[in-house]
């Protein structure tokens, strides 16, 4: 099963409701960590995934955004949708004694994000829980081999600085074939095309660039991502220009690629964009790039 890990911001929250009437709920289970004080918005989306069968699984403790340097439990406001939701508890180290306290107190009956490293009592008091959601670079092999309930998580979209540093051409990951070779792991996640780093807002774009992952069949099935970056003209005037730049180069490219990219409730929507010539903002372009890179990994998953 995969669990993509996102921000609750509205974009991803979107695409999550837009997603839930298309992927199979046995092959999707989506982590939030919410991010925004209004939490009415992440209840609808819990609704809509519900009501199409998919539960959610909800970082009840968040430290992002409005939830910054926070350790309360947000379980109160979303008290109407008890039962409808994963709770998840994210801990950041052996020493996050609130974060487990919390955690215990469901007796086994939530999720954990370990954030980083584990010793044996850790290691003990989260084998209770549902899944345990661990990255493997962070914890010893002898400790990830102890952890029962495993979904198994990495940062792999390598970030850059600025959109005109990307290659053409990324790996991704090969954590979608490669966890059913770990024992006791029932899932993999990831970040999506978004990346772990938490920002409010991105900068200037000086470059507009298009995020497009695709299931690469010449390298054992890894998983990579294409970018179509704009024109630079060294200003950040113009963003719908350079989004329409970006947009004819993946058109271009997709339509002279037949069968390398899945033909995705999103990527039909880029295609409908370049059609009708509209720039629906930067937001809402991270939003499809989102519900692509999940619907094709979900694709994979049900092959």
């Amino acid at each position: 099963m995969y669990f993509p890990i996102l921000k609750g911001k509205q974009n991803e929250l979107i695409a999550l409701r837009e997603l839930s009437t298309v992927v199979e709920p046995k092959f999707f289970r989506p982590v939030i960590e919410p991010v925004r004080e209004n939490i009415s918005p992440l209840k609808r989306t819990i609704r809509e995934l519900v009501e199409n069968g998919i539960t959610p699984v909800i970082v009840i403790n968040p430290s992002l955004g409005d939830y910054k340097g926070g350790v309360e439990s947000i379980i109160a406001s979303l008290e109407e949708e008890e039962g409808a939701y994963l709770p998840c508890v994210k801990i950041k180290n052996p020493q996050d004694f609130t974060a487990i306290e919390i955690f215990q107190k469901f007796e086994g009956k939530a999720a954990v994000l370990l954030e980083s490293s584990v010793d044996k009592a850790l290691v003990d008091i989260v084998n209770r829980s549902v899944y345990t959601l661990v990255d493997p670079g962070r914890v010893s092999s002898i400790a990830l081999a102890h952890l029962k309930n495993k979904v198994v998580y990495g940062d792999s979209f390598k970030k850059e600085s600025k959109n005109s540093d990307y290659a053409e051409d990324s790996l991704f990951s090969s954590l979608h074939v490669e966890y059913k070779n770990l024992a006791d792991t029932v899932g993999f996640g990831d970040f999506t095309i978004l990346g772990e780093d938490y920002s409010e807002s991105g900068g200037p774009a000086y470059v507009v660039a298009v995020h497009l992952s695709y299931i690469n069949r010449d390298e054992y099935d890894a998983m990579h991502v294409r970018h179509f970056s704009s024109y630079d003209d060294r200003t950040p005037t113009n963003p719908g220009g350079k989004f329409m730049d970006a947009l004819g180069k993946l058109v271009e490219y997709v339509s002279g690629s037949p069968g390398k990219f899945d033909r995705t409730t999103g990527l039909e929507e880029f295609f409908a964009l370049h059609s009708s010539k509209h720039y629906p903002g930067l937001g809402c372009v991270k939003k499809i790039s989102i519900k692509h890179h999940i619907e094709t990994t979900c694709n994979f998953i049900q092959e």
